[in-house]
């Protein structure tokens, strides 16, 4: 019994080790790694608006234009063959790498194909598909597609108008202090998702170690997937920078892509229905009740769940998803009711 005490304890302390490591490398590869590699390759993709060489610019798009689409099928093609062929982590790598295109908002100075803008390859289907003469002037009008996720800021809108508030009240005196609550909002949300991914890959790793077929201790018992809160959270952070706190000085014709963050968002969410699909498979009423007992992503009150429950009742007639069509259902009437929400909240900021 003490040896086992002792063994448990050394890989609870390898656990936490091992997802402390993991944290810290996704915290760098958050900030640090894009400018890094932004000053590694800026020579292989040069910023060429820095001597408004327009006509060159345009000859670069054009030459790698083929590998946008390419990438951009490639990224589609995996993330359906994920759920074809029940590898979800097909289809959570093929989410990631949509997002990736995002990093390139860390780097001082890029243009749309500039350094690490050079990821942004990936959205040049989406810039055609915009209106506009030029391939420039696409640019302009790509939020009309990019944006088309926008609700998805609606939370952090109200915490940041919350926040303001108080302090206006507090210093009885308005202050442009805008860009400091952001830059500060931005780091809370950063690190309070990867702290949550470190936290719930300790409790996962050390699972394994002791061969535990359902993990339900920890923050497993607040949530069923917590990496992948702790994902979405650090992700959102990202948005919350290309948006709030990004100074468009050069390169900065791209709104933040919040249609992106979405279609990401509802991935990882299929791929999390589509694994305890398996797990419901492999271990029956055992997870049925973890389920039952504990929030899919969020802890949020009973009241609110079953809200969730009854909508999701009344469009494939059962509590819960059993089989892959009935994912598929859910999400996409979700995903149409977020992008009929995003365009009212953009109509209305327009208003306003």
């Amino acid at each position: 019994m003490i040896v086992m005490k002792i063994k448990n304890k050394y890989l609870m302390i390898l656990s936490i080790v091992l997802s402390l490591l993991f944290s810290i490398a996704l915290f760098i590869s958050t900030i640090v790694l894009p400018l890094t590699i932004n000053k590694l390759i800026i020579n292989l993709f040069p910023d060429y608006m820095i001597h408004f060489n327009w006509e060159e610019a345009l000859r670069f798009v054009n030459t790698i234009r083929p590998l946008g689409y390419i990438s951009l099928i490639i990224i589609i093609a995996l993330i359906i063959l994920g759920f074809l062929l029940r590898k979800w982590k097909f289809s959570f790598l093929g989410s990631i790498m949509l997002y990736l295109p995002t990093f390139s908002y860390f780097a001082s100075s890029m243009f749309i194909l500039a350094g690490i803008g050079v990821l942004r390859t990936l959205w040049i289907p989406i810039i055609d598909l915009s209106p506009g003469v030029t391939f420039f002037e696409k640019i302009y009008n790509t939020k009309y597609i990019l944006e088309l996720g926008n609700i998805v800021y609606l939370p952090y809108d109200i915490l940041r108008i919350i926040i303001f508030a108080f302090i206006m009240i507090i210093t009885k005196n308005i202050i442009n202090i805008g860009m400091i609550i952001d830059t500060v909002l931005f780091f809370i949300i950063l690190l309070f998702g990867i702290i949550i991914f470190f936290i719930s890959c300790s409790n996962w790793i050390y699972g394994k170690f002791i061969n535990s077929d359902i993990i339900t201790w920890g923050i497993y018992k607040y949530s069923r997937h917590p990496q992948y809160l702790g994902f979405l959270i650090w992700t959102y952070a990202l948005l919350i920078y290309d948006k709030y706190i990004f100074s468009p000085v050069r390169g900065g014709y791209f709104p933040s892509p919040s249609i992106i963050w979405l279609i990401v968002m509802i991935t990882i969410i299929a791929v999390a229905l589509s694994e305890e699909m398996k797990m419901i498979k492999i271990y029956g009423d055992k997870y049925k009740e973890y389920i039952n007992k504990t929030s899919f992503l969020i802890p949020l009150p009973k009241k609110i769940l079953i809200i969730f429950v009854n909508f999701n009742r009344k469009i494939i007639k059962k509590d819960r998803p059993e089989n892959l069509n009935d994912i598929f259902k859910i999400l996409m009437i979700y995903y149409f009711i977020l992008i009929l929400l995003s365009i009212i909240y953009n109509i209305c900021l327009k208003i306003y």
